[in-house]
């Protein structure tokens, strides 16, 4: 299996501040609320989702722009959070405002 990859937009609900990993990369984390009506068999879904994501280096220092309560489109593959927890992240490969 070689496919990962997510796109979603929404709403920034938090970011944190622009900061820099042990090697010196610069990091932004941030969670994206998204709200929509997707298509499911033949029912209408409303959906609402909380995703976590980050972003690094060159992308993270671009993104330091981005404001909570911007409206994002961003793109990505889907990792965990760490070694240590299952959860996953949204590691942000590209993104704009919409």
């Amino acid at each position: 299996m070689t496919k990962n990859q997510t796109v979603l937009e929404g709403k920034v609900a938090s970011r944190d501040t622009l900061r820099a990993t042990p090697g010196g990369v610069a990091t932004l984390n941030l969670t994206l609320i998204h709200q929509s009506t997707q298509r499911e068999g033949r029912a209408e879904v409303a959906v609402e989702v909380e995703m976590n994501a980050v972003a690094f280096g060159e992308l993270a220092e671009e993104m330091n722009s981005v404001k909570v309560g911007d409206n994002i489109s961003i793109k990505g593959f889907l990792s965990r959070k760490n070694r240590f927890s299952p959860m996953p992240i949204l590691h942000i490969t590209q993104f704009k405002f919409s």
